[in-house]
């Protein structure tokens, strides 16, 4: 499955425009993608990444709010945006013939766990901290530091237009004049040197059962051994057939949800287990993680395992492929990460040549006891746990 259509053009202040035309798709998908996150903020901007994204919705000298809704709506079409640790999107799709945030989320602590996890195990480190930012920073951002943020990250040079389905034959002539004249200097972006280290943390909260996050460092997006861990990660605990769902749930019904996650970022990642349980089996539930991880390490996986874990990434990747929205994404962060359009062959190739070595391999080089970080939240006095090894 080749990206035949993918055309590539940088314009001469450093926009690159990505465009695949998929002639069967009656739909247009368009992501304009800068890399800016939280990542790349001080201390004092924490979360005037994510606000930008949303004063970006809230009007300009030539529409108001609702009129920008208001155009988007009449065409059918929908626009949204995201923030993440080291991206913005602002992404909209059409057819073809047109082309309270924070007390929420402190309430919610099944998300706010994957955060609280980043934090203690990057001790400091800017990718640790919410994208959500915080009351007291984001209460305090000016016009200007805004002005200041924009001109720093959003550069032409950090700027990606991305269009994916039926995409017009006179598409860049059409974008062109919007971003020829972009103002802005040169990004350039600096290897982000995280100091990972093990840490377990409790958050005593009231809450109905425990969360937990366990986990260590992870590869990074461009790091070459990101598949052969994506097939690990997956017989852990990313299926309902992987070993932590089938041990932890089905076997002992010890919680009703558990799954692995990875945070893979530009020049490192992090990767963990989430599971939510009673306080009174929290103790047996880390116990039983750990083990898996020390099984890892010492025997890797089946034959069989690896079969499956294979054939299950590149049907999902296709499945998760089929949708314009999902093309475009798709082109923009790979431009992003690697300076050129991935094919899915060359992903499918890459998959194929894991074998079961390599899985021992990454087991033991990233499962170590030095690295491994627990972070609970949950109704409890203490942790059922002063020390991790595996």
């Amino acid at each position: 499955m080749t990206i035949p259509n993918a055309k590539k053009t940088v314009l001469p202040n450093g926009v690159r425009i990505l465009t695949e035309e998929i002639p069967s798709m009656r739909s247009v998908a368009m992501g304009i993608l800068v890399g800016a996150g939280s990542g790349n903020e001080s201390d004092r901007e924490a979360g005037i990444s994510h606000f930008i994204e949303h004063m970006m919705f809230k009007g300009t000298p030539k529409r108001s709010a609702f009129q920008i809704a208001h155009a988007l709506d009449s065409v059918g079409g929908k626009m949204n945006a995201y923030t993440s640790k080291e991206v913005t999107m602002y992404y909209a799709v059409v057819l073809d013939k047109h082309l309270e945030e924070i007390k929420m989320y402190e309430d919610t602590p099944d998300e706010l766990i994957h955060d609280l996890f980043a934090e203690k195990i990057l001790h400091g480190h800017p990718l640790g901290k919410p994208t959500i930012g915080f009351n007291e920073t984001v209460g305090a951002i000016s016009r200007e530091d805004i002005l200041n943020y924009q001109k720093r990250l959003y550069a032409p040079n950090n700027i990606i237009v991305s269009l994916a389905g039926a995409v017009p034959d006179n598409a860049l002539e059409l974008i062109k004049p919007f971003f020829n004249g972009l103002p802005g200097g040169e990004f350039k972006h600096q290897e982000s040197k995280a100091e990972i280290k093990g840490a377990v943390f409790l958050k005593k909260k009231k809450t109905e059962q425990a969360h937990l996050c366990l986990g260590v460092k992870g590869p990074s997006h461009r790091d070459k051994d990101r598949y052969a861990y994506s097939l690990m990660d997956n017989v852990l605990g990313g299926t309902m057939s992987s070993r932590l769902f089938q041990e932890v749930r089905e076997k002992r019904g010890l919680a009703y949800a558990i799954y692995t996650a990875s945070s893979p970022f530009r020049d490192f990642g992090l990767s963990y287990v989430y599971a939510g349980t009673g306080k009174e089996t929290l103790g047996y539930v880390i116990e039983l993680i750990i083990e898996q991880f020390t099984n890892l390490k010492k025997e890797g996986i089946t034959r069989e395992e690896l079969t499956r874990a294979k054939e299950y990434i590149k049907g999902s990747m296709v499945l998760g492929l089929e949708s314009s929205s999902s093309r475009m994404g798709f082109m923009a962060r790979s431009e992003l990460y690697h300076d050129r359009i991935q094919t899915v062959d060359e992903i499918f190739e890459a998959i194929n040549k894991v074998d079961r070595d390599d899985i021992v391999r990454l087991a033991n080089q990233y499962f170590r006891d030095e690295d491994l970080t627990l972070v609970v939240i949950g109704d409890l006095d203490e942790l059922p746990v002063k020390e991790l090894k595996c």
